[in-house]
Parts: C-alpha cells; structure tokens; sequence
C-alpha cells in the first residue's frame, strides 16, 4: 500500500528543484529529513463487506471489500510550503485522474477520496524550529485475497470445553 501511495504522490505533487522524500510513518526509525517531506501512516482499516469466496481448480481464494484510511502529512519548507503540497494533491487525489493513475498498478487497492488538509497548530522540530506542517486523512478500497490450499487439510482439530 505505502509503495503505491508514494508513487502517486511522487506524480502528484511536482516540485521543481527539490526532491520529495516520503517516509513510511511510526515504523520507520529514522530521523525526520530535510523538508519538503511527506509521512504517510495507515491509521484504520474496516471491513466493508463479508468474505467472498471463489474457487480455481486448486485454491479456494477469500476476499473481502476493506477501507483504508491513512494519515498523509506534510512538512514543507520557505520555498515549497506545506498547504501548497496538500492542495496538490488533494486536487488529483479528488479526480478522476487518480483512478486512472493507481488503475496501471494493477493492484486491488482504489482511491476514494481525501479530507481537507489540517494545519498543525505547533510543530516544532529538534532544533526548537517551527515547522510548516499539515495533514489530511486519505480514503482507499482495497480488496485483499488469501488462498487457501483445498488439499491442503488432512483433519480437523477442534478444543471442546465440557460446561456444566
């Protein structure tokens, strides 16, 4: 997911003579970059349909319909700020564009659509800086899929509790 949200939003928000670092968020374990970055952090995922079930010859395969919220946020810097970035993208992200864009990855992940971008009230950084930062929560359908092996299963073990 994280690859191909930073791909679109490599395409999404251009800028000239800098480079946009993105950053995987809370599990990345590095120092924050020189600016203009952008973290992105899946913060909920909720079902959105029951499984569904389709067989192929060998494989029984279980999907289901999820929503993905992540949290996108940005840091900006004198020449590239922060709200000018979020604009950008939730200008495409809000488009047909961006459908056709995560259409050629070939992935079961889909854009919804994007909340308005938040100012960070205070942000300050190692250096006791200000920080122009913004964030805004992303919406995406994904469909994830797990085979299963029919052949697979030789028995089945189930623990019963005896009640009285």
């Amino acid at each position: 997911m994280y690859d191909l949200v930073g791909k679109f939003i490599q395409k999404s928000i251009p800028i000239k003579g800098a480079k946009l670092t993105i950053i995987k968020g809370l599990t990345n374990r590095v120092s924050a970059p020189k600016p203009p970055y952008a973290v992105l952090q899946v913060i909920d995922e909720k079902s959105m349909s029951f499984t569904e079930t389709r067989y192929t010859d060998k494989h029984k395969i279980l999907w289901s319909r999820s929503m993905v919220t992540m949290e996108l946020s940005l840091t900006g810097n004198e020449n590239v700020p922060a709200m000018q970035m979020a604009k950008a993208f939730s200008v495409r992200f809000n488009d047909a564009w961006a459908s056709e864009q995560f259409e050629q990855f070939n992935e079961p992940f889909f854009p919804l659509y994007s909340d308005d971008a938040r100012i960070e009230p205070v942000f300050i950084d190692a250096e006791e800086q200000f920080q122009d930062r913004c964030s805004m929560n992303i919406y995406f359908e994904y469909h994830p899929e797990v085979g299963v092996c029919e052949t697979s299963a030789k028995e089945i073990i189930m623990d019963i509790d005896i009640v009285s």
